[in-house]
């Protein structure tokens, strides 16, 4: 902003800069002619040149940028050179150089942000037309909203009301920017009581009762004006409004009574269960409106471990089972266990929004453990011959060897050089040698949208070669080809991970998956919640074991390098497993929910490994640990060719493997002698 308002005022250094780094840009290709376009540089002094460019640039050295710029025509970051110069200077752009950029370079993934901007500029400055003219669709209200002003103020006011109506029709509150448009579609013939109310149920529905309580404000008939007072009432105090409603038998009333029962669920499920049996007497429920509201009782009495879980989980039907409700059902018929009500809940083939394998290994289980072997050992055959996590697990139990099912994909040296001569993979290529890798992910995925699954297959092959493995793992499953074990699980920092696993007396397949699994090789990885690199150490955990090893001067930013953080990730894992008394299924756990949560589930009596995990109250410990095992026997498989089973690898406790239950026996007492034993 001090640039900007510099190039306005009379004590600016250089007058007319901005007017001379604007004729630049034109010149360097922004304008309607181009200077003579100069032969390519070798790519080592392109690369070059393109640094001291961006540094000029940055410098406010803008005569340099333009002279380093002008010789890089044919290099291909030289849009990004552009991109940037109308960054730098985007309040003092002329809009003849947005317009050209765009046209010029539509496929920058960086475009699309450009022309956001551009267009709020325009917004700000009020030029409607040329809005109107170069506005595309846009997701964000904001956008929507000016859209909609500039036919406005243009005129253009042709199905102009129902374009605000769509708009505005939304189930939260919208932007100040959507109030110009808003107010014509308040004067207009369309706004009534009835879309109003509409509105308001949205609203409802997103319990934004802030909201409908504005709208209802503008509500005219005292019927209307009435039932938002009621459904307001209900959201706020659904103990109150589901006791004795009094309320007539239609469809809105049904929605308020439905909306009470779900806000009361989640205070007093077994209220609310009870309030739902009295007013199905009452009021016409529909069926799927029931079943809808039976699954969220349900639900909410699973997390609240109501004595009424099991219960409501058994009134569901097949086609109301997902995900969230078959983990609730498991971790209940495992509690016991109570197999017989396992083998019930999980009878016939998995509905469609569940793992197969999942579903298929549990019905095993409970079909096992309630006599039927033959039926059992069928379903542990088929699961068996599948390279998966209950396919280990099934092989271990009809003591068969894994099948990794490998099958590396064709290679096609012409389809290799098509893909690589695509301008957005050439410039990721640039991007990567001159080690920026968030912009050479973000060309990377953006030119994965166009592709097929077909050329992405290929793109992984490319970024193989070019020793980019994390988008060698992420290519292959935007893909869905998981076959090719070699390229998806690399093996790469073997010297630091083979180092660091014997100093730390760490299990070298298990090092190899836990790193696969937290970064998918990717050195400079960092979580949403601050966990940098390889091994994803959060900064505070880095500090400590760097105190601890006695590391002088340690910085977090240190932790995106490998030579930092394998060393105080792998000390990190042993101080885990000392904690855990050896149990790699425990210290894992720890590794990705933290040490204190795993001690509090650590279970009182000792339980298979294999129910442990099933039960794991977070989603994604459960999934992780499950991941880390399954990348850790085909680590095995990739560095020697094999290892112990899996079911002996979560029992280990210590040096000894157990039979089954060993790894979460508690402090102080024996281990148990095997599942028969649990």
């Amino acid at each position: 902003m001090r640039l900007i308002a510099a190039a306005h005022s009379k004590s600016w250094p250089l007058p007319g800069l901005w007017r001379y780094m604007a004729a630049g840009l034109l010149a360097l290709g922004l304008g309607a002619t181009c200077l003579p376009a100069v032969s390519a540089q070798a790519p080592e002094a392109a690369r070059k040149d393109y640094l001291l460019a961006r540094h000029a640039l940055q410098q406010g050295q803008y005569q340099t940028f333009q002279r380093i710029a002008g010789g890089l025509k044919d290099y291909p970051l030289y849009p990004y050179l552009l991109y940037a110069a109308l960054r730098k200077r985007f309040g003092a752009a002329r809009d003849a150089e947005f317009i050209e950029f765009l046209r010029r370079y539509p496929d920058l993934p960086v475009t699309p942000g450009l022309r956001a901007a551009w267009l709020k500029r325009l917004a700000e400055r009020r030029q409607w037309q040329m809005l109107l003219t170069h506005y595309t669709p846009q997701s964000d209200p904001v956008l929507q909203c000016h859209h909609l002003q500039a036919r406005m103020q243009t005129g253009q006011r042709a199905g102009l009301p129902e374009a605000i109506r769509a708009v505005w029709l939304a189930g939260r509150s919208l932007p100040p920017a959507c109030d110009p448009a808003f107010a014509v579609l308040y004067q207009s013939a369309l706004m009534n009581d009835a879309l109003l109310w509409a509105r308001i149920r949205l609203a409802m529905q997103n319990n934004e009762a802030g909201l409908a309580a504005y709208l209802a404000r503008r509500l005219k008939a005292p019927a209307y004006k009435q039932r938002a007072r009621t459904w307001i009432a209900m959201h706020h105090q659904p103990a109150r409004g589901t006791a004795r409603p009094g309320l007539k038998d239609d469809a809105d009333n049904r929605a308020i009574l439905l909306h009470g029962i779900q806000r009361l669920a989640r205070r007093d499920v077994g209220q609310a269960a009870r309030r739902l049996a009295g007013l199905k007497a009452r009021y016409q429920f529909s069926p799927g409106a029931i079943a809808a509201l039976n699954k969220t009782l349900a639900l909410w009495a699973a997390r609240a471990n109501s004595p009424l879980a099991v219960e409501l989980l058994d009134r569901l039907g097949h086609q109301q089972i997902d995900e969230a409700v078959f983990y609730y059902r498991l971790r209940a018929a495992l509690a016991g266990p109570d197999w017989p009500l396992l083998r019930r809940w999980t009878e016939g083939a998995p509905p469609a929004s569940v793992y197969a394998p999942r579903w298929r290994y549990w019905q095993a289980r409970a079909l096992h453990e309630t006599g039927a072997a033959a039926e059992a050992g069928a379903i542990f055959a088929e699961l068996a011959e599948a390279r998966d996590y209950y396919g280990f697990l099934a092989a271990d139990r009809l003591k068969r060897p894994y099948q990794m099912n490998h099958a590396p994909l064709p290679a096609d040296p012409a389809a290799l050089a098509r893909l690589a001569a695509l301008p957005a993979l050439r410039r990721a290529r640039e991007f990567l040698l001159l080690d920026m890798k968030g912009p050479a992910r973000r060309e990377w995925r953006h030119a994965l949208d166009r592709m097929t699954e077909a050329e992405m297959q290929t793109a992984a092959r490319l970024a193989h070669r070019w020793g980019w493995h994390g988008q060698v793992i992420q290519s292959l499953g935007r893909a869905g080809a998981y076959d090719d074990l070699a390229l998806r699980f690399p093996l790469i920092y073997q010297g630091l991970l083979d180092q660091y696993a014997a100093r730390h007396r760490l299990d070298r397949g298990w090092l190899y998956g836990l790193v696969r699994a937290e970064s998918a090789f990717i050195e400079e990885a960092e979580s949403p919640a601050g966990a940098l690199g390889l091994m994803q150490v959060l900064p505070a955990t880095g500090r400590m074991i760097a105190a601890r090893l006695g590391w002088q001067g340690f910085k977090p930013r240190q932790l995106r390098r490998a030579e930092t953080n394998i060393p105080l990730g792998s000390a990190y894992l042993r101080q885990l497993l000392d904690r855990f008394d050896g149990s790699l299924l425990l210290a894992t756990a720890a590794y990705n929910a933290g040490p204190g949560r795993v001690a509090r589930w650590r279970p009182g009596a000792c339980m298979e490994p294999e129910l442990w995990i099933a039960q794991i109250p977070f989603r994604e410990t459960r999934e992780y640990v499950r991941r880390v095992f399954y990348f850790t026997h085909i680590y095995d498989w990739r560095l020697q060719g094999g290892g112990p089973p899996l079911s002996q690898r979560l029992a280990l406790a210590g040096d000894e493997a157990g039979a089954g239950c060993a790894a979460l026996k508690v402090a102080g007492r024996p281990a148990c002698g095997g599942p028969a034993a649990c």
